[in-house]
């Protein structure tokens, strides 16, 4: 039996009837769509964002573990007076290193590697940025909300329903007209 690419290179689960059932009593739009476990939904500050675009800063620094199998952090940049409130950008990271305070390598530099491994940020884990991407067309605050029915921004993180990851990402072929590789 034959297999999509997706299928072999992606976990992509259901979630449970009494799980969509509890998610219909919520507010929010989301249904019990597919969701992609390679790629997770966060928020970032403005300016967190133009030091990774400008590889100032390599390593993306959270209070949560993500699980290992994680291979991309989709960023929906926030407003803060000068962000777009939009996903406008997607990282590439080791799907098994989690980094934790004093395992950040000192060379090359990053900003904020010595302070995390010094102890003296919140954040407990570390996630190392190998290739960063530029939405061609980026996800604004309107069309989470429409037509990927998120309920609002971003909030901490969650995993990217299987349609946007299609629509935004999808298979190598034709990768190139969704986004633009900025390193």
């Amino acid at each position: 039996m034959a297999t999509s690419r997706q299928q072999q290179t992606h976990r992509v689960s259901k979630r449970s009837a009494p799980a969509a059932k509890a998610k219909a009593k919520t507010k929010t739009k989301t249904s019990s769509e597919d969701r992609v476990e390679t790629d997770v939904l966060m928020a970032i500050k403005p300016e967190h964002l133009a030091n990774i675009a400008s590889t100032k800063k390599n390593h993306e620094y959270r209070k949560y573990r993500l699980r290992d199998g994680v291979e991309r952090l989709w960023f929906y940049e926030t407003a803060d007076g000068r962000g777009r409130s939009a996903i406008t950008h997607i990282a590439v990271i080791p799907s098994n290193i989690r980094r934790t305070p004093g395992e950040v390598p000192t060379e090359p530099f990053g900003i904020g590697n010595d302070d995390f491994n010094a102890g003296l940020k919140q954040s407990k884990y570390g996630y190392p940025i190998l290739e960063l991407y530029e939405l061609v067309k980026p996800v604004d605050l309107a069309e989470i909300k429409a037509r990927w029915g998120m309920g609002g921004a971003p909030m901490g993180w969650r995993y990217v329903g299987a349609p946007l990851w299609e629509d935004r990402w999808g298979h190598e072929d034709g990768r190139d007209e969704k986004v633009k590789k900025i390193f």
